[in-house]
């Protein structure tokens, strides 16, 4: 294997790690909701504490709302901690199987980084392409504008300079 192509083994096996750490945490969330749901009249009762929503008060307030379309601002003021903690560990595992998708593809490009000194193949730039435009809209609904324009610049960069490498020839 030649020098310049070591990096993306590494990048590859980075890639991997981070995929199945998502995995993992993924799981953790879908168990969790399960069990929020499930509890969900213990945990209510627990709540009615004024002492107890105190001491929870950071993780009360940590609203994902559904990645801020609809906020669940609601559940906790009636009362309904336990499908407030659902919900939330429901959008926790939407976050876990994005990352799941991204370092599958970051995975993907590596190895073939490694394997054929390019991005991807042409025969792949359509798979690719398609990929790259589904996880440039998700990172600008998940984490906001300019983190999902930063993607969008950088994933076309990418493409652009892979394809632009087998139309020369």
């Amino acid at each position: 294997m030649e020098t310049k192509f070591k990096s993306a083994k590494t990048a590859a096996t980075i890639a991997n790690v981070l995929r199945i750490l998502s995995i993992v945490g993924l799981v953790a969330a879908i168990l969790m909701a399960i069990g929020s749901f499930a509890m969900a009249g213990y945990i209510n009762q627990y709540y009615q504490d004024p002492a107890n929503v105190a001491a929870a008060s950071g993780s009360l307030e940590a609203d994902m709302g559904v990645f801020g379309f609809l906020p669940f601002d609601t559940l906790r003021e009636t009362g309904n901690y336990g499908v407030f903690f659902g919900l939330q560990s429901i959008c926790w595992g939407l976050i876990m199987a994005l990352n799941v998708f991204l370092y599958t593809i970051l995975k993907k490009i590596m190895v073939n980084i490694r394997e054929t000194g390019a991005a991807f193949a042409p025969a792949d730039a359509a798979s690719y392409k398609r990929n790259f435009t589904i996880l440039t809209i998700l990172v600008l609904i998940v984490i906001g504008l300019s983190a999902g324009i930063i993607a969008g610049i950088l994933l076309c960069g990418l493409y652009n300079v892979t394809m632009s490498k087998y139309q020369e020839k």
